[in-house]
């Protein structure tokens, strides 16, 4: 099965071949790559995938909602002034766990864990585990040894092991110990057992696990390399894996700063997760001048080859005083509430070298409707999205769109229109799903709220799932509108 990088290469490679052998081997080379892509799930428009002409459209990034209040705040004398969310935070069951890191140098920093029932209000257990201050009431999972520093601390979930579900990477240093990743395994998620000796020796800190086992029954981080200083000038991403979490593979470069950044930029670090059928990374992009990091978007097919918007913009950015400089998102995937993701993120008043009395650090909450990372967009005039050729496999197409022009107006500034046509392979009308038959998709003007993606309905009343098995194209008709993603369901 050919990977995203041999689709490019294939289609680079053909641009010296004569123009009928070229066109057979740029179709042979996308078949191969959507061949794999499943419709059951959301394809987003990120890329031109499923693109193959428009007209009057553009693509635009979507930013997230962030709550103006922090979720978490230093509150306690270990955390004294700086929480940060260099941790995880997971949802399982009726209960929610927030893994997070204190950061008050020249103090230790410590792991903490906090529970809550709805995702909004958190506890601080007091787990009895460590001492501090004379007191093991607290919620410390780990306090280095003396002279011990660690960063990065991120948690997996491995259900399938029954005997350490949880499973911790952290990079770690000190007079008796060698720089390098250090690992540790709990079967509570509370009480760690650390393993004395490093799995990696060949890199940087922060430190980002995937929350739990890849597409290949893999373990999967990404952190620094100790040499991306000397090798790349700036820090970059890199990407190791391990099939028994104890021997990982050399770390690989998988994302430096390109030539659309401004030259003083650095990719700091990236937490990454699975949507659907890709990999999505939130990258924190730092800039030095002026010193703020922020969260921007990426995204992978196989979590090797990674790629960004040509127009880059913060999905989670300063917003707030307590996070104007310093924005990093957990490792683990945002939790579905609905209709809405809640990516928990830490945010900082000051950036890179500027510590006490300035900086405070706390975590907090944004949301971004589910797909709605990039949007195809029409003006007031009709605009067309056609998708390449798909094999549908059956069941009711699922549209996420709106109606509006702009999606943060109020409900009532809707009117725009989106209308779907079914092609065939050589992009002639389907009869009864084109044409005066096309449907009709839009939302009623108000529309209430932001509504869940639906089920488009055809006037002749037929289903799409009488094409199963047919090839087939898509026809997207849009006036101020905003088109997102589409599937097939049933």
């Amino acid at each position: 099965m050919r990977t995203r990088r041999a689709f490019l290469q294939a289609a680079a490679g053909a641009a010296f071949l004569p123009a009928p052998a070229r066109a057979a081997e740029q179709l042979h080379a996308f078949r191969a790559e959507t061949s794999r892509l499943d419709l059951r799930l959301s394809q987003l428009f990120l890329d031109d995938t499923w693109i193959e002409e428009t007209y009057r459209l553009e693509r635009l990034w979507e930013t997230a909602d962030i709550f103006p209040e922090p979720v978490l705040r230093p509150e306690t004398p270990w955390e004294n002034r700086q929480v940060v969310m260099y941790g995880s935070v997971f949802h399982t069951g009726s209960e929610w766990r927030m893994y997070y890191m204190t950061f008050n140098s020249p103090a230790p920093s410590l792991l903490c864990l906090a529970t809550s029932h709805d995702g909004v209000h958190w506890d601080r257990p007091k787990l009895g585990l460590f001492e501090f201050q004379g007191s093991k009431a607290n919620n410390i999972v780990m306090f280095p040894e003396p002279d011990l520093h660690h960063d990065g601390p991120t948690v997996c979930h491995d259900p399938a092991d029954s005997a350490a579900p949880y499973k911790m990477m952290y990079y770690a240093f000190g007079p008796n110990r060698p720089r390098g990743e250090y690992v540790a395994f709990s079967k509570d998620g509370a009480s760690w057992q650390h393993r004395p000796e490093p799995v990696l020796t060949t890199t940087g800190d922060r430190t980002n696990l995937l929350a739990s086992r890849d597409r290949d029954g893999k373990f999967v981080v990404y952190l620094r390399h100790r040499d991306m200083m000397s090798l790349h000038r700036a820090r970059s991403v890199w990407r190791s894996e391990s099939g028994d979490f104890l021997r990982w593979s050399e770390p690989e470069p998988v994302l430096r700063a390109d030539l659309l950044e401004d030259p003083n930029t650095e990719l700091y670090g990236m937490s990454v997760f699975p949507y659907g059928d890709l990999y999505l990374g939130m990258l924190e992009r730092w800039y030095d001048n002026p010193d703020v990091i922020e969260v921007q978007l990426a995204w992978s097919y196989d979590g090797r080859d990674w790629h960004r918007p040509a127009r880059r913009s913060a999905l989670i950015g300063p917003a707030y005083p307590w996070n104007r400089a310093w924005n990093t998102c957990a490792n683990t995937p945002p939790a579905r509430q609905g209709n809405q993701l809640w990516f928990y993120f830490g945010g900082r008043s000051r950036a890179h070298g500027r510590e006490a009395p300035e900086s405070y650090g706390a975590i907090g909450l944004a949301s971004v409707y589910a797909d709605r990372f990039a949007a195809i967009r029409a003006d007031f005039k009709e605009g067309l999205l056609l998708t390449r050729p798909m094999t549908w496999p059956g069941g009711d197409l699922i549209v996420n769109s709106t109606n509006t022009r702009y999606p943060r107006a109020h409900p009532s500034s809707g009117g725009g229109s989106v209308q779907v046509e079914v092609r065939d392979e050589n992009n002639q009308p389907v009869p009864g799903f084109s044409g005066d038959q096309r449907a009709d998709h839009s939302f009623p003007s108000p529309a209430p709220g932001q509504p869940e993606p639906r089920a488009v309905r055809w006037p002749s009343g037929r289903s799409m799932r009488e094409l199963a098995g047919r090839r087939i194209r898509l026809a997207f008709l849009l006036r101020d509108a905003r088109l997102y993603s589409f599937r097939a369901e049933g």
